[in-house]
Order: C-alpha cells, then structure tokens, then sequence
C-alpha cells in the first residue's frame, strides 16, 4: 500500500512539471509570434505616418502656396482649394489646408464640404504655435471641426526670411483601425503622456494606459490579464513597440492559449506513467506466476506490451503531425509577414521613384536596342559583336541596379558613397542612355574632352544629373533647324569643375525660369515638375551646384545649364 502511494505521488509530481515545462515553452512561442504580429503592425504604422511625412515640407516651397498667402484674391485662393483637393485625394489625407500668421485659413481641400476650414481660427493649436517657432510641429488632436480624431502635421512656409503661414496635412487613422479590427487581436497606440490616441478597441480611445482593464500576471513580465468591452477576463502576452513619433507607443494583446498544449503534455506524461506501471505490474505478476506457465504469460505479456506500443505510436504520430501542422502554420505567417514588409518597401519608394523614372527607362531602351543586335549578330553567325553588344546588356543592367540603389539611398535619405569621378567617363556614361533618344530626334551632340579632369561625386549620381540635362536639351531643340545641336564640355573654375550643357532651342522664358527649380512646376504636357529638382538636390548633396546660365547669344535662343563640384586633388581611386 505504502508503495501504491509513493508511486502515485511520483506520478502527480511529474505530470505537475510536465505542465510547467509545457506551458513556458507555449508561453515562449506565443511571445515569439506576438513580437512578429507587433513587427507587422508597426510596419503598417509606420508606412502610413512617412507617406504623409514630407507631405507639408514639399507644399511648404510651393509656389501655388506662396501665391495665394501674399495675394488676398479669392480666385487665387480658390484654385488653390481645387489644388489641395486633387492632392487630398491622391494621397488619402484627411485634409489639407493653409494657414496665414495670424491662425486663420485661406484655402483647404474641404473647402466645397460643410465641414471647410476655410475661415476658421487655428491659432490655438500647438502644431501651428511650434510650426511658426520651429518650422514644423506634430500635434494628434480631436478635430475642432469634424469632430474626428488625428494626426497633424504642419510645416512653415518662408519667404526671404520672413514667415508667410503654416501648411498642415490630417491624418486620419480610421482605416487603419478597421484593418486592425479585423485581425481580431487587440492593439493601441499611447501618446507621450500614456493617452490612447490609436486603437481597435473603440471603448478605450482617449483613456490613460493606467486606466484600461489591463493587469500584469507576473512583476516585469509580458503576460498580463485584460477585460475586452462585453467580454470576460482573459490572458494575453503584451508586446510594445515604440514608434517614430518621440513618446507614441504600440501595444499588441496576443491571446493567451496554451491549455491544449498543458493538456497534451500531461496525459503524454499519465500515458507513460500508466506503461511504465503496467510494464512493473506485469513483471512482479510474472515473476509471481508457475515455473509452468512461464511461457503463456511470456506470450500475453509480449502481446500487450504491443498493444500499448501500438497506441503510444498512434498518439505520438498525432502529436508529431500537430507539431508539423503549427509549423506550416508559422511558416505562412512569416511568408505573409515578409510580402507585406515588401509591399511597405515598396510604397515608400514609389513616393520618390517617380522623379526619376525617365533616367531608368533610358538604359532599358538602350538595353532593348542592344539585345537585338545581338540578336542579328548571332544570326550573321558574328560572336565577336554579339559578345560585345551581351557585354553592354550586363554594364546596361549593372547601371540599372545602381540606379535603382540609388532610389534606395534617397528614400533613405542617404547622400550614397562619394570618390574621385573622372569627368570625361561620367560624361561617356550618360551619352550612351542617351543615345537612343539622340538617334530618334536625330539632333547632334557635340562634346569637348575634360582633359582628365577629375571631380569628387558619385559617378551614378553625377551621370544621373548629366543625363537629366541631356534629355531637356534634346526636347528642347527642333531637328529640322538649321545649326541645331547640343554641346557638353567641362572646363576648370577656381576649386571647382563646371560641367555645361548648352542647347540652340528656343530658349527658357523668364516666367519659367523664375520657377525652374520650383517642385512640380514644368512646361512638359507630361512632366511631373521634379526631374531639375532632384538634380540640383544631387548637386548640392554632393557639394556642388545647378545653375541656369545665360547663354550670351543676341537672339535670346538656347540653354545652358552649368553643374559646378568639387575638383578632385588627384587622380587615386578613380569610381
């Protein structure tokens, strides 16, 4: 009897830590997909606050903008109303408006609604107080006017020093809430001062962290036990993530379910106590048992000791093939995760790819006309050109990719790596993606040798901007006149190399030229407004410059365009 107990209590105890262990190793998994879902939403935070972030910086050098905060005229005004709509929608801002010194409204996307800004005082609110002391401000805010939740973003518009007003974009997180509650898994956002400004849970918005049906289960641990509205207390695993935005933090509540797996380890551990006794009872009672009938007990000892085997095998294949199943599981989970990081990679680049595509389309149309000349090459049985012209197609594709890195490192807003360029193979570079466009306007171009001139740059950059200013001087001039061309040549001045491109077209009017450099404004039916921007950006990040210089021609035609950097000491390491 004594024995009965002691073995009763081993078992008791066993199966009492085989929950345990069972349960921190669920607890454990459980902390490791919370963290993954809580990577996945702050990706999805993240990627909506910086497509709104530079937003109000660029409106800010606006010339639409800065038109109508120097002229009191409504249709100024109004027109610019019809502007911020069309941008408003494009983006998905909850508004857009622009705001004098004074706090007041001159124009608004909404300004057709019932709820239009236009007119209204926003003097009180501190992202207008710390845009027009700092230059910009970020204030999450109940609206004055619609009465809904979000986001403000402001940026200060100057003019030779002197503040002229506030542009300030809304946004508005209510999508993002109906994204997050249909996940089914609890998540919130706190401000700086512990305040739930974000959160899937409309019952807790705008309540204090501290308040919220949330208690820890264990001193400095994650799991914590929570009472969602209309429901009954239950246990989560809580992950938090700080955000951009100095003081925000994003909290995930995680379910907390490991009965299945305490259960399925306890009855493993009943199950295998259960064989290891009735391995015991059945050699105490064979050693009890004849001399005789030795052999028959040996045989139905042998043949349930298969029986248990059998079922021990058929429940540690079922355990075996729920582990497998979880895995799958685990394993599309991250797939999901990592196609929805690339789409948030994705969207970011598209939000600075555009100023640039016409330089990436240029080595792919270079690359086309190249493939199939090797195409013909190979048909003539001519290896050695179509070596050559394959050879191009890699450099071609090469370029591409460093362009494409580029695009990388400005939504990075990284200045890429800087060497000792030489001039003249910065500028065969650029003549050959142009090329095929010089081919199909059938316009000349003329250079003259930089003498192993050397400047300090980025060579895809620099081939870049020279590209750019090679694409306007080609539409710029008319084949069919008589002398029309376009020249390139670099020359020494002072510190600094001065690459120019000069076409013989009709010319920049001086309207245009006094908003040349101006984002988004262009003359193209086409263009985007961006292309001598991102250049003269280029230029300066590289320490440098981009000019429009007079061309001294009497008749007033023609361009020129002067990029000035940095002279390179010597001839090192050459990029």
């Amino acid at each position: 009897m004594r024995n009965i107990v002691f073995g009763l209590f081993v078992v008791a105890v066993a199966t009492w830590i085989a929950g345990v262990v069972a349960a921190r190793n669920a607890d454990a998994a459980l902390v490791r997909q919370a963290s993954i879902s809580a990577s996945l939403f702050e990706a999805v935070l993240q990627s909506a606050l910086e497509r709104f972030r530079a937003l109000p910086l660029v409106l800010a050098s606006d010339g639409d903008v800065r038109g109508a905060l120097g002229n009191s005229d409504r249709d100024v005004r109004h027109r610019l109303d019809l502007k911020l709509a069309r941008l408003a929608e494009r983006t998905s801002a909850a508004a857009i408006y622009v705001i004098d010194p004074r706090g007041r409204t001159i124009a608004a996307s909404n300004s057709e609604t019932p709820e239009s800004f236009v007119g209204r005082e926003f003097s009180f609110r501190s992202y207008f107080a710390a845009a027009m002391r700092n230059g910009s401000g970020e204030q999450f805010a109940l609206g004055n006017t619609t009465h809904r939740p979000g986001l403000y973003l402001s940026s200060r518009v100057d003019s030779d020093g002197k503040a002229l007003g506030v542009v300030v974009t809304k946004i508005d997180f209510s999508s993002l809430e109906t994204e997050w509650r249909s996940a089914q898994t609890p998540v919130f956002v706190t401000g700086a001062d512990g305040v739930v400004l974000i959160t899937s849970v409309e019952a807790w918005r705008f309540k204090q962290a501290a308040q919220l049906p949330i208690r820890p289960l264990a001193s400095g641990d994650m799991l914590v036990s929570a009472t969602l509205p209309g429901r009954r207390p239950a246990d989560f695993v809580a992950i938090n993530k700080p955000i951009t935005i100095p003081g925000w933090t994003l909290t995930v509540l995680r379910t907390r379910d490991i009965g299945g797996a305490v259960a399925a380890a306890r009855a493993l551990t009943l199950l295998a106590s259960a064989l290891c006794a009735l391995g015991l009872w059945a050699i105490l009672r064979r050693r009890n048992l004849a001399i005789a009938a030795r052999a028959a007990a040996q045989l139905e000892l042998e043949a349930k000791v298969a029986s248990r085997t059998r079922a021990l095998s058929k429940a540690n294949s079922k355990l075996t093939s729920e582990i497998a199943e979880r895995r799958r599981a685990e394993a599309a989970l991250l797939l999901l995760h990592l196609e929805l990081e690339q789409a948030n990679r994705l969207t970011i680049l598209g939000q600075v790819a555009a100023g640039v595509t016409h330089e990436i389309n240029q080595p792919v149309a270079a690359i086309s006309t190249w493939a199939h000349n090797a195409t013909v090459f190979l048909a003539r049985s001519d290896t050695a050109s179509a070596t050559t012209a394959l050879a191009t197609i890699v450099a071609l594709t090469e370029r591409i990719g460093r362009i494409t890195g580029e695009l990388r490192d400005f939504a990075r807003k990284s200045d890429g790596a800087i060497a000792c360029v030489r001039v003249d193979d910065a500028i065969d570079g650029a003549l050959m993606l142009v090329s095929a466009h010089q081919q199909q306007s059938g316009v000349r171009i003329k250079r003259r040798a930089a003498c192993d001139l050397a400047v300090i740059a980025d060579r895809v950059r620099l081939e870049q901007v020279l590209v750019n200013l090679l694409q306007n001087a080609l539409e710029a001039v008319e084949a069919d006149l008589e002398g029309a061309c376009v020249f390139i040549e670099a020359a020494r001045s002072g510190k600094d190399i001065m690459l120019s491109v000069t076409d013989t077209g009709p010319g920049v009017a001086p309207e245009i030229a006094a908003s040349l450099f101006t984002p988004f404004q262009t003359s193209k039916a086409r263009g985007l407004g961006l292309g001598l921007v991102i250049s003269r950006d280029i230029c300066r990040a590289l320490g440098g410059d981009l000019r429009l210089l007079p061309t001294g021609r009497n008749d007033g035609r023609g361009a020129t365009f002067a990029v000035t950097l940095p002279a390179a000491q010597g001839m090192g390491d050459i990029a």
